[in-house]
């Protein structure tokens, strides 16, 4: 089982049951209380993905945490 040991896993967080509903998210530090909660179910591979993901983390905030500058993830492969 894949734990939310570190920076880099990606997640998966449901809504609820019949909620149809989720959110994809990638972590940057060690989150153990989502363990057992959300699904854990990839991990960014290498420093240069990962430089990406700081990039993001730093694009500026409004106050209720929607990215000033839009951010889309693209060509982002597949194995």
């Amino acid at each position: 089982t894949l734990r939310h040991s570190g920076p880099g896993f990606l997640s998966m967080a449901n809504s609820g049951p019949d909620s149809n509903g989720s959110q994809f998210f990638i972590t940057l530090a060690e989150c153990r209380w989502l363990d057992g909660k959300h699904v854990v179910f990839g991990k960014v591979l290498d420093a240069t993905s990962m430089m990406v993901v700081h990039k993001i983390e730093h694009v500026p905030v409004e106050a209720d945490n929607k990215p000033t500058l839009p951010v889309l993830v693209s060509q982002c492969g597949e194995l």
